[in-house]
């Protein structure tokens, strides 16, 4: 009786031919998974940078916060967050058609997809967990969870291997306390919302880009690629794990590096 056959370690894949022209911004598709001010105003910056392919989806309305980032008007307060955006990127640029569905959204076999996750921290007890569309678990994820007046930035991961509340929480509460900004302090972070809100959306819009493009010329010959976080601690050059970074206002270049804490769930598990 022959033996059944015992798979052995799969082919390592082979690069495809060189491209012959630079990719384009037309090529990148971007899905927006929660539209608060900050996320609004990374769209109308890819926009801006070319990218045509905008995803955006989030049903809640538009509230006084949101307009810290300058995209939404006043006139939007209470309206649909993606409803209002799609109307402001199809006046800024009539080439775009934005739609709003995740499961319009291309596989990652298509190159240069990324998603963009927009996170609130919930209430103390609140134990609100939100809803998560089916991706491709391949889709490279920028995870950005705000909490306690400051953004958490998480290093890109797949979609597979994106953080849950459970992870962020604890990764929140494990920094050092900071200084409660008082007297001036407290003041020029008040005036600095909008400008901090809009330097931060500079700052990651380069960064979704450069997810992109790493995603676009994969086949790129070594040393020629873009690190897609080069916020003093890219992914893969520290020979350690990657550290999340939170940033405070006023001061949009100022962060706190974090250890991740994936134990308290399962989630860790596919983490790599």
């Amino acid at each position: 009786m022959p033996l059944p056959a015992v798979p052995g370690p799969r082919p390592a894949p082979q690069p495809g031919p060189p491209r012959l022209e630079p990719p384009r911004p037309e090529e990148v598709h971007v899905l927006l998974l929660g539209l608060d001010g900050l996320a609004a105003a990374l769209a109308v910056l890819l926009l801006r940078c070319g990218v045509l392919g905008l995803n955006v989806n989030d049903g809640s309305p538009v509230t006084a916060a949101d307009l810290d980032g300058g995209v939404y008007r006043p006139a939007d307060l209470g309206r649909p967050r993606d409803e209002a955006l799609r109307r402001r990127l199809r006046a800024l640029d009539p080439r775009c058609v934005p739609v709003s569905g995740p499961e319009l959204f291309p596989g990652a076999l298509l190159p240069g997809t990324v998603v963009v996750r927009s996170t609130r921290h919930p209430p103390a007890g609140g134990g609100a967990v939100w809803t998560e569309p089916a991706l491709d678990p391949h889709h490279p994820l920028v995870s950005l969870h705000h909490a306690d007046g400051a953004l958490l930035r998480w290093p890109t991961v797949p979609w597979a291997q994106r953080p849950c509340p459970d992870c962020l929480r604890a990764t929140v509460r494990a920094r050092e306390p900071g200084p409660v900004p008082g007297g001036l302090g407290a003041v020029l972070t008040a005036w600095a919302r909008p400008a901090h809100a809009e330097a931060l959306a500079g700052g990651l819009a380069v960064e979704v880009l450069a997810v992109a493009l790493d995603g676009l010329w994969g086949d790129a010959p070594p040393g020629a690629g873009v690190p897609a976080e080069p916020w003093r601690t890219p992914e893969g050059t520290s020979g350690g794990r990657p550290l999340a970074r939170l940033l405070a206002p006023p001061w949009p270049g100022e962060e706190a590096l974090l250890e991740l804490d994936r134990s308290l769930c399962l989630c860790g598990l596919c983490q790599a």
